[in-house]
This record gives C-alpha cells, structure tokens and sequence, in this order.
C-alpha cells in the first residue's frame, strides 16, 4: 500500500494551514521499518524548514533550495496500527533559522548519527576581522558553521580556531562565539509539502504535528 500523510502547522497554537504531502521513494525502507519496529540505524529524525517551493522527484534525498534548516523531531508516538505521529517545532531559540521565508516542509530519516540543528545555503554574513560583534549576531565561520555572539565585543586581527561541536564557544579578540548550527543536511527525505510562505523572524513559536500511514 502507498503510504499517506497529513500535516498541520500551528503558530502561537493557533492552526494556520493543514494539507496532505507527496512522499519521496528514497526515505520509504527508512519509514516502512520504523512503523514495524525495526529501528535500529533506521528512523525519523529530522524536519527541514526550507526556502524553495518545488517538489522533489522521487530520488531527491533533500530540499533542493537554499536556505535550509534542518531540527530534530521532539517525539513520536503510534495513534494507531499502521501510522505514526511526528511532533515538530520550530521555536525563538533558533537563531539560524532567522530570516528565512519559509516554503516547505521536510521529513527526514537517518541511517546513522547527525548532528542538529543544521543550516544550507543561509544568508548570514561571514567572519569578518576587527569588526564589533552584537550580542546575538550570526556569522557563517571558516567551517561554514553558523556562530552566534553570546558575549558582544570586537572580534580578533586573524580568524580564530572555530569550535566545532554544537554549543561549544570560540573566543575572537574580546567577543564570544557559541556554534548554533551545522553546514550538514540529514538524509534520506521521506515527505515533502508546500506551505503557504512566512517569514521567520525568530520571535515567534511554530509547531506541528505531521502523520504517515500505511
């Protein structure tokens, strides 16, 4: 049986948009051994908030238009036999997704361990030398990691040795560094739907649920 899938997105607790989505056939062995118990090195992990609105083809294993970011499910849970439910939520505390207009959603599994959140393709500035650092400034570093000022100051005469795990700091001349995402995408992509498009601007709360069912 071809699978089936509806989400809902809610802002403030309000519901602002439900539909169903298009499955991609590269992340199914991933959600048919998750619905069968067979979780091992197999299972949903991870929602992509992107920037495109052009569904993907049938092998795509991502959201094929920058910017992206990408953040673990919060839980799931088996409303009945044969489905499962997908808690997700994208919240202030995500400061790589700030300025994104966002477009669509993704569901993602992973075969393996990935960190998250992860941002592609963003539009922060890069590290620049000598420069005043606001509190709550993002950059991209030498990684391609996303770096938010925790400690405002003036950043040093060369490029400092950026930390590299996701809450970690990097002091730069008198500002402090911390790593709030990752330049890595998960995989593969299970689901995929278009969404009316908004801006996030990282004061406001989304949340959603998003159920597959065989």
């Amino acid at each position: 049986m071809r699978p089936k899938g509806i989400v809902t997105l809610y802002r403030g607790g309000r519901l602002i948009w439900k539909g169903h989505n298009l499955f991609v056939n590269t992340g199914l062995p991933a959600l048919a051994n998750l619905i069968a118990g067979v979780t091992a090195g197999q299972s949903v992990t991870a929602m992509g908030f992107g920037s495109g609105a052009t569904a993907p083809t049938a092998g795509d294993t991502g959201l094929n238009t920058p910017p992206a970011y990408y953040n673990a499910i919060g839980s799931c849970s088996f409303p009945s036999s044969g489905s499962v439910l997908f808690n997700y939520s994208l919240q202030a505390t995500d400061y790589a997704a700030a300025g994104m207009t966002i477009q669509e959603l993704g569901l993602f599994a992973n075969g393996s361990g990935v960190g998250l959140p992860a941002a592609v393709g963003t539009a922060n500035a890069l590290w620049s030398a000598s420069a005043a650092c606001a509190l709550g400034a993002t950059i991209v570093d030498g990684n391609n990691n996303i770096q938010r000022c925790t400690t405002a100051g003036t950043s040093g005469a060369g490029a400092p040795t950026w930390a590299t795990g996701l809450g970690t700091t990097t002091i730069d001349g008198s500002a402090v560094w911390t790593l709030v995402a990752l330049h890595s995408a998960p995989g593969p992509l299970i689901a995929h739907v278009s969404v009316p498009a908004f801006a996030y601007t990282g004061t406001g709360n989304y949340a959603g649920t998003w159920t597959l069912t065989f």
